[in-house]
């Protein structure tokens, strides 16, 4: 009676962890300097094809660590879709620490944060190139130890 109720249990967990990733289609780090990402190093995310046409979700993501000196930083996302050529741009501002300085995550060395960034409809066969780049007056801002890009399929 027990092995039923066991083999059960294990096709539950396995079909749940496999479901948590099933509309990912994208997830990539690009890693920067801790001592300061300068303000002309564009990172570049080459996207895969979309598997099927639909609805995208897109985060932009950020691990800093504790001498990240500001409460935020923005940025600056540009997105060129294939084969259309179709080009846009979003301005993120993102909000790291509350205003008495406290991260507003929690972590040890690492400070882990996601922001949405855009929903866009792609059709089958579509692939992407985003570039990320910060608009702060300082131009190297120290603490930024990597930047992610994920898309997800609605």
């Amino acid at each position: 009676m027990r092995k039923p109720l066991l083999a059960i249990g294990i096709l539950w967990l396995l079909l749940t962890i496999a479901s948590c990733h099933e509309h990912k289609v994208y997830d990539h780090y690009i890693h920067t300097s801790l001592s300061g990402w300068d303000k002309n190093d564009t990172l570049t995310f080459s996207l895969p094809k979309a598997p099927k046409e639909g609805m995208y979700g897109m985060d932009l993501k950020l691990r800093i660590n504790g001498s990240y000196p500001f409460l935020g930083i923005t940025l600056i996302v540009k997105k060129t879709i294939y084969p259309s050529l179709f080009k846009s741009s979003d301005t993120i501002h993102c909000k790291l620490r509350e205003n008495d300085g406290k991260p507003r995550r929690q972590g040890v060395s690492y400070y882990q944060y996601s922001f949405h960034v855009a929903d866009l409809h792609l059709n089958q066969g579509d692939s992407m190139q985003v570039e990320v780049r910060h608009d702060m007056k300082r131009e190297m801002p120290p603490g930024i130890g990597d930047v992610g890009l994920m898309l997800t399929r609605y």
